[in-house]
């Protein structure tokens, strides 16, 4: 059985097809979350990487507490980063969510991301137990 992932604490642009997530069976898979603000209709020019990092965890929280999960659950990351200069502060703010065994994880350098003064994307795959 296949089911949208949301939460009313996520926030995303209107104008744009995307969906926190896909629940389906024991899977759960979550859409690149990004540190969008509906105030400014995007991401402030100013928030650094460790801002938009905690922003984006804090999403993902939401969502999987939506579907009575925690990031205990996560099995799967994969983080892109506009600049990999900003590693070690995303990576500071990210470890404070994921405990061990942490998930698996890849970590991409990119040239822009959707979102303008988008400095960080994060996207997870959790499991039901």
């Amino acid at each position: 059985m296949r089911k949208t992932v949301s939460a009313p604490e996520v926030k995303k642009p209107a104008r744009a097809a995307l969906t926190g997530g896909v629940a389906v069976d024991d899977q759960v898979f979550l859409s690149g979350q990004m540190a969008y603000n509906p105030d400014v209709d995007g991401i402030p020019a100013d928030m650094d990487a460790a801002a938009q990092t905690r922003v984006i965890m804090d999403n993902i929280g939401h969502l999987l507490a939506a579907e009575g999960l925690d990031f205990g659950d996560i099995v799967r990351v994969t983080i892109f980063l506009t600049d990999l200069g900003d590693l070690r502060a995303m990576n500071e703010v990210y470890s404070s969510y994921v405990k061990e065994p942490y998930p698996a994880r890849s970590t991409v350098g990119v040239a822009f991301l959707a979102i303008p003064n988008g400095r960080v994307e994060i996207e997870a795959l959790a499991i039901r137990p």
